[in-house]
């Protein structure tokens, strides 16, 4: 099978589906979504503990929309009445979002190679070949643990992605590397089970200074993190050893040792837990259409479009535009509508006007990142 059409978006996870929700309000309806699994792959593999930082809440008549909602006039919370909401949770939201715009959504479609086609891309799948001219990616990170910057993490530990509950977590002394919001969630849960949990970090999102929650540890987990210090509510313990990064993993007679940038050698019992982030799944998947900054980024101009590739976007939690950090739902979602109203120009097409009015007023459309600072006077 070979189809032609103007646009294809990888992946329909919280971006992609949010992004065709976007397309539909504003009236271009000529693209499709691809996705390997379903509707929400990524979100049904988190741990089955893990719920939502950023809470949910029904706001939306007061001009402030459910921060983990995708589309302007629906809210998570509403539709499942829950506040906090696991991965199960949100892939049920996306389905359901899908189902009511009607998104040309192909499951179970692998993208297998992508290649440039004079100015169009020929995008090779499961399911056939597509001809486009536009290409977006909002393929996310979770689905790409990192574990390149450890020696012998890649054979010697457990990603916090490839956790499917902590429960399944044997040993009673547990090791932890990382020390920002996925480290500290898996500290608690272990300890919540009664795990004596020692964690390892160059910095820990605990310390930072900066308000800026993509920065900062959330208020939530720091919460936990408080309660379980002060209070004791648990049965197990975590002691967190910062200013201490660790370089290599290896195998021992009896476990595990791990050597810090000092060349200090810690022995642990049981395969430790990294949570050492995710990659840009766009990278990863098609490192030729980005180009990267010193620091892993890739490098994008105005409208979140590769430097490099022509008509290729990204959109997702992986997006940095003047410094600005996207990585949450309530920040991503506000550059929908900035990528199809540029699509839109670059086509002649006339956008729906009141609806793209109605997407600014509802802080759904953010076009200059210049005055995003994260100040707050206490």
């Amino acid at each position: 099978m070979k189809a032609e059409r103007e646009i294809v978006i990888i992946g329909a996870g919280a971006a992609g589906v949010g992004l065709g929700v976007t397309f539909t309000e504003l009236g271009i309806t000529d693209f499709v979504i691809l996705e390997k699994g379903a509707v929400g792959n990524s979100f049904t593999h988190w741990p089955q503990e893990t719920r939502f930082i950023t809470p949910s809440f029904t706001s939306n008549g007061f001009g402030m929309s459910d921060l983990n909602a995708i589309a302007v006039d629906t809210a998570p919370s509403y539709t499942l009445g829950k506040e906090r909401l696991s991965g199960i949770d949100y892939a049920e939201y996306l389905q359901l979002v899908s189902d009511e715009y009607q998104l040309p959504i192909e499951g179970h479609c692998t993208v297998k190679s992508i290649k440039k086609d004079q100015k169009k891309y020929l995008i090779e799948t499961t399911k056939g070949t597509i001809l486009a001219n536009y290409l977006i990616f909002a393929v996310g990170e979770f689905s790409f643990p990192n574990k390149t910057n450890i020696e012998g993490a890649d054979r010697f530990g457990l990603h916090y992605g490839e956790v499917d509950s902590w429960r399944k977590i044997e040993g009673r002394h547990q090791t932890i590397i990382g020390g920002n919001e996925s480290a500290i969630d898996a500290a608690l849960e272990l300890a919540k089970l009664g795990k004596e949990v020692s964690v390892y970090t160059k910095s820990s999102g605990l310390d930072a200074k900066e308000a800026d929650p993509s920065i900062r540890l959330s208020p939530h987990t720091r919460q936990k993190f408080v309660d379980l210090h002060v209070n004791q509510q648990v049965p197990g313990s975590i002691k967190l050893y910062t200013s201490m990064e660790i370089r290599k993993i290896s195998r021992s007679a009896v476990g595990y040792q791990l050597i810090t940038d000092t060349g200090a050698s810690i022995a642990i019992d049981n395969l430790p837990i990294l949570c050492t982030g995710f990659d840009n799944g766009a990278k990863v998947l098609a490192s030729s259409l980005f180009a990267c900054k010193e620091n892993g980024e890739v490098r994008l101009n105005q409208f979140d479009e590769s430097t490099i590739a022509e008509n290729v976007f990204l959109t997702g939690p992986s997006v940095r535009n003047q410094s600005v950090i996207f990585c949450y739902v309530y920040k991503f979602r506000q550059r929908f509508a900035v990528i199809a109203n540029e699509i839109a120009q670059r086509q002649g097409y006339a956008l729906d006007q009141k609806k793209l009015d109605y997407y600014k007023q509802q802080s759904f459309y953010l076009d200059d990142c210049s005055d995003c600072e994260v100040t707050c006077a206490c």
